[in-house]
């Protein structure tokens, strides 16, 4: 048993284990999520929630060289899991419609963190999430904002839905990148376009040639070609192109998206 499950009055709840990898280490124990790092990284972004008065933070801290994060359990699916009966084929007029509502949902939760004067930073399909009929935006670990929280050196997130202007910043230094909302808007429209034709929104020389070799081909700007949608559905997909705009300033704001798509 963890420590901090015992420190924190967890251990009789029946902690479930549902993650254990590179550092991070996810709990469900009844209604509560909890999220231990090695490093600073859960209490980082317990201090971002915290200061955003985010409705399902509860409370986080630090454990030596290690920092926790308890969270209310969020139940939903991600956005990968939510277009997968469109990827599927299906074009209905209802799937159209929870395509529109549910890319909406997202770029105005995307709005309001870029409101409060916040970048997210790591956006991907599965840092989307649908509970009942609000979408939410999740893991705010590598956010940067007008408040000073624990710094570290960022270095970019995943690298499928990382914006070519980012991508171009990591390759020709090695240090701390400044995120941007124009490339969390991009990042969003590569995380759509991803969910919804399973494939990669920039097309790589060499698959598995590993980060670097993919961050060389985005900021190259190397595009999926719109040949590989499941189905025509053009209101979205304009909508997607639009946020994946080689120049940031032709990418429209969150909330311009999220008007575009109600």
């Amino acid at each position: 048993m963890d420590r901090i499950i015992t420190r924190l009055g967890l251990a009789d709840d029946d902690p479930k284990l549902l993650h254990d990898r590179r550092g991070t280490t996810f709990y469900k124990i009844d209604d509560i999520a909890l999220k231990i790092t090695s490093g600073l990284m859960a209490g980082r972004e317990g201090e971002i929630l915290r200061l955003l008065g985010t409705e399902w933070y509860r409370d986080h801290g630090w454990d030596e060289e290690r920092s926790w994060l308890t969270l209310r359990w969020i139940d939903g699916t991600s956005l990968w899991t939510e277009l997968e009966r469109a990827h599927g084929g299906d074009d209905s007029a209802a799937t159209r419609e929870h395509v529109l509502t549910l890319a909406a949902g997202a770029g105005r939760e995307l709005a309001k963190l870029h409101a409060a004067g916040w970048a997210h930073g790591d956006l991907q399909p599965d840092h989307v999430i649908r509970e009942g009929d609000t979408t939410r935006i999740i893991d705010l670990a590598c956010a940067q904002g007008p408040v000073d929280v624990p710094a570290y050196v960022h270095r970019g997130g995943l690298a499928h839905t990382t914006a070519p202007e980012i991508a171009d910043l990591i390759l020709g230094s090695e240090e701390h990148v400044t995120l941007t909302p124009e490339a969390d808007v991009w990042a969003l429209g590569a995380s759509l376009w991803w969910a919804w034709t399973r494939t990669t929104p920039i097309t790589y020389t060499d698959p598995a040639a590993g980060r670097m070799a993919q961050l060389k081909d985005i900021a190259a700007v190397q595009r999926a070609p719109s040949a590989v949608r499941p189905w025509p559905f053009a209101e979205f997909e304009d909508a997607v192109m639009a946020c994946m705009a080689t120049d940031p300033g032709d990418r429209p704001t969150a909330e311009q998206l999220a008007a575009a798509l109600r």
